[in-house]
């Protein structure tokens, strides 16, 4: 009887460095393709919040003009938890805008902030710009720019507006980040990339 003795095979080093050079094309080609996919995620979320602001401003300035409101309006009860009080224009400006006596005529950074909450119901961290506003686990960087909502022929002022600026996808000083400008004396909503300064 003959015995065949069975050969071990195993690869050659040829064919070990053959896969591995596959493998390493593989994660060039797919590394940069999953990066891409988690940037796409992060645009539609915010560009979905900022939709919903948008939507939010309309239905609120609706319902100013239902209520057969004319001018300011403090805590607007048909809308939300009619908190929210609006500008002399009967767009939302924020919850207790009326303690500084300017009866929705000025703009603040406080007013921009509890604008956000009143007319949004979700999770993102807001931060007011400063130096310390780029940080791991802060959302959105807001502020405003100019006080006056209107000038002195009593036309909008096209400079005052609350900016919201989504830093979660790259919190990292002096990069472009989606941002959505909000203008309490029109209602309008611009959404562009900006980059932030780090001043206030």
């Amino acid at each position: 009887m003959i015995h065949k003795i069975a050969k071990n095979k195993g690869f050659t080093l040829i064919e070990l460095v053959v896969v591995i050079i596959i493998l390493g094309i593989i994660a060039v080609v797919a590394i940069p393709k999953f990066i891409n996919l988690q940037q796409d995620a992060h645009e539609k979320t915010i560009k979905a919040v900022f939709g919903a602001f948008k939507s939010s401003v309309n239905l609120y300035h609706s319902c100013w003009l239902a209520s057969g409101k004319d001018g300011f309006a403090k805590d607007l009860a048909c809308y939300g938890q009619g908190n929210i009080d609006s500008s002399k224009t009967g767009y939302p400006l924020g919850v207790d805008t009326g303690v500084y006596g300017n009866e929705g005529t000025v703009l603040t950074g406080n007013d921009c902030e509890t604008l956000w909450y009143g007319l949004l119901d979700n999770h993102y961290k807001l931060v007011a710009q400063s130096a310390t506003s780029f940080a791991p686990g802060n959302d959105i960087v807001y502020w405003y720019q100019a006080d006056k909502l209107y000038d002195e022929d009593d036309q909008p002022n096209p400079n005052a507006y609350c900016y919201y600026n989504y830093i979660a996808d790259n919190p990292t000083i002096g990069s472009k980040n989606w941002q959505l400008q909000y203008f309490p004396a029109t209602g309008q909503t611009k959404i562009t990339q900006s980059v932030l300064t780090i001043t206030k």
